[in-house]
């Protein structure tokens, strides 16, 4: 076995659509993004994190069935391009850190981690929901590992991943509220809310749900006046859940952007759990998109500059290779 090691990546995600939903079964689309978690595994080297120490533990547990030695060390990681100096973006750091740790651990045991993807999306949802408790939906992990714009459902321990693109006349503007938000802490009261109003729960879960399929038709379509109409009433039923969870997804600042993005024909909403974090902005034209970013600023809003449809979990290539030259 090899000693020099390849450095893999994973790109961070953006929730576009759905989230929320997913956790009980339904649709999420999801964005890979331009901003990566990169590292390689290092022979000796103990985990950093209990979530890498997840990751070691799933992939040697996969390897030891399967009659292989797992490799003795663990993957390092770099995650610093998914957060700033005030904390995270919100744009699944631990999901990409999974993704790439796994990648990392496999590419040292010898395995081609671009050609068995399904295998490293089991492994690495199945050490993220360990190191959250067993929640989330693993739709973020999926983007870090399939990479482009995906629509993601969950089906047990299975997911269906269908590549989706972005519709041509649709412009995306991120942006961060300048607060980090835990999704472990909205989980974790939603989960009350369940268990306190179960009626309640399913309802409003299920409206999310179904507002979700529909942009889903009309994101397939192409009709991004109908995409805004629908994420803003979105917005308003995560905004609801906040109330009914007793966390709030909507902020004032996430209220602020959808206000603006409303008044320039478009819409606004958190991506991911909300609380803070960042949110997205779903315009119709080119116009109003840079209207929206110049005056994000004016409401307290910082534009990030973020694409969208990165590729997925990657080996890099090595020095030698970047520099071989095809005689």
């Amino acid at each position: 076995m090899t000693t020099d090691f390849p450095l893999v990546s994973a790109p961070g995600k953006l929730f576009l659509i759905g989230e929320y939903a997913v956790l009980a079964g339904g649709t999420a689309v999801v964005a890979a993004v331009d901003r990566r978690v990169i590292g390689r595994f290092v022979p000796g080297a103990a985990p950093a994190t209990p979530l890498v120490k997840h990751v070691v533990d799933a992939v040697r547990a996969h390897l030891l069935e399967a009659g292989e030695t797992p490799p003795d060390g663990a993957p390092v990681l770099d995650s610093a391009a998914l957060s700033t100096d005030a904390g995270k973006l919100g744009l699944g750091s631990s999901a990409a850190v999974a993704a790439a740790g796994v990648g990392a651990m496999l590419e040292a045991a010898g395995r081609n981690i671009e050609q068995d993807r399904d295998l490293v999306l089991g492994l690495a949802d199945r050490a993220h929901r360990a190191a959250q408790g067993g929640r989330g939906s693993g739709a973020d992990v999926a983007a870090a590992i399939h990479g482009g714009v995906i629509r993601c459902a969950r089906i047990g321990d299975k997911f269906d991943v269908q590549p989706l693109g972005l519709p041509r006349d649709l412009e995306i503007v991120v942006f961060s509220t300048g607060t980090p938000s835990s999704t472990v802490d909205h989980l974790k009261a939603l989960e009350a809310f369940a268990e306190n109003d179960r009626g309640l729960y399913q309802l409003r879960l299920r409206g999310i749900g179904e507002l979700a399929l529909e942009i889903v038709s009309c994101w397939a379509a192409g009709d991004v006046k109908q995409i805004a109409s629908l994420t803003r009433f979105t917005n308003n039923q995560l905004h609801a859940l906040g109330v009914e969870i007793g966390m709030p997804i909507v902020t004032p600042p996430l209220a602020a952007a959808a206000k603006l993005a409303e008044e320039l024909g478009g819409a606004a909403k958190p991506s991911g759990a909300g609380g803070g974090d960042v949110g997205v902005a779903f315009l119709t034209d080119r116009g109003a998109a840079e209207t929206f970013r110049q005056r994000a600023p004016h409401i307290g809003l910082e534009i990030l500059s973020i694409r969208t449809g990165a590729s997925g979990l990657r080996r890099e290539p090595s020095a030698r290779e970047r520099n071989h030259v095809e005689r």
